[in-house]
């Protein structure tokens, strides 16, 4: 059984969107460059709420097990940019010392365990961890990130009946965001309607869809001894994979001079945390972050690693 559940500070939670909207901006600048990098690397613009929520919601002990779409939840766990950056470019220096790039990158340090680029992989393993540590670890609690196009695969339905079995202290963490390579669920399939697949194995279900990371901390943060599915409601602004969004042919053309804010939407964290900031500390933060940008931008080329200061709001 985990612990009580806890408060989280909302506007510490807010200014931690913008700091992993604005790490990834850069790093979509920086993939603009031909040639930098020679991986395929996923933004995961859209996503911040989630991967600050993950973060606050980890206690000691606890880990996370992620998909290929990992960046937002990379940088929010590591607490900087240089470390993923520089994952990303392959160096020794890097968060996973340059072996594991992007989609399999993990942050043992932070409890980042395990990522896959196999669709559906990651959610058995994370079985076997939750298994494994309650044998070891009592306490601790595995989280795994999933999305609706995995939840399509056996995997995912024979692993909710494997973790129900067994009580096992595991929170599936579902994120849907109508889009599996090139088709929405629509295109492609039945619905599946996860709460009431939840209820028919007899475990809780939490519908995430505010943008607010402190109340999605709260949801992946309540104690059950019992598996946990919740489904966050996300867009995602960028590609599946290919061109970084703002090549010449990719018509969001998505810039870190435009902003932090992509869509005047509820469905952009950013907006949501702009609105209940307030616009003076919202723009008192841009600016901040502008500014950083710039000179970070302006020391960059080709071969140099990436070095940017750590900035935690």
């Amino acid at each position: 059984m985990s612990a009580a559940p806890r408060l989280f500070d909302e506007s510490q939670a807010r200014r931690q969107v913008l700091q992993i909207r604005y790490w990834q901006l850069l790093m979509n600048e920086l993939l603009k460059q031909p040639g930098r990098f020679r991986i395929p690397i996923h933004c995961a613009l859209g996503h911040e709420a989630v991967a600050v929520a993950t973060r606050l919601a980890m206690r000691p002990g606890d880990r996370l097990v992620l998909t290929h779409r990992n960046m937002a939840f990379q940088f929010a766990h590591a607490g900087s940019f240089d470390p993923v950056a520089l994952e990303y470019e392959l160096s020794a220096a890097g968060v996973s010392a340059g072996r594991l790039g992007s989609m399999n990158m993990m942050n043992r340090a932070a409890g980042l365990v395990y990522s896959s680029s196999i669709l559906g992989n990651n959610l058995p393993v994370a079985c076997g961890l939750a298994m494994a540590m309650r044998a070891h670890s009592p306490t601790g609690r595995v989280t795994v990130l999933t999305g609706d196009g995995a939840i399509e695969e056996g995997a995912f339905w024979e692993s909710l009946v494997f973790a129900r079995s067994h009580s096992l202290n595991l929170v599936f963490l579902v994120e849907n965001n109508n889009h599996s390579l090139a088709s929405t669920i629509a295109e492609r399939r039945c619905e599946i309607d996860l709460a009431r697949l939840a209820a028919a194995l007899d475990i809780p279900y939490t519908r995430l869809e505010s943008n607010q990371p402190a109340e999605y901390a709260a949801a992946l943060d309540a104690p059950a001894g019992i598996p946990v599915l919740c489904e966050a409601m996300v867009h995602t602004y960028c590609n599946h994979a290919g061109a970084t969004p703002g090549w010449p042919a990719d018509p969001k053309s998505i810039s870190l001079a435009a902003g932090l804010e992509l869509e005047a939407s509820p469905r952009d964290p950013v907006h949501v945390a702009r609105r209940s900031l307030g616009e003076e500390e919202y723009a008192a933060t841009s600016r901040f972050l502008a500014a950083l940008a710039t000179a970070v931008l302006a020391g960059q080329n080709q071969e140099a690693p990436c070095q940017t200061t750590t900035w935690r709001p």
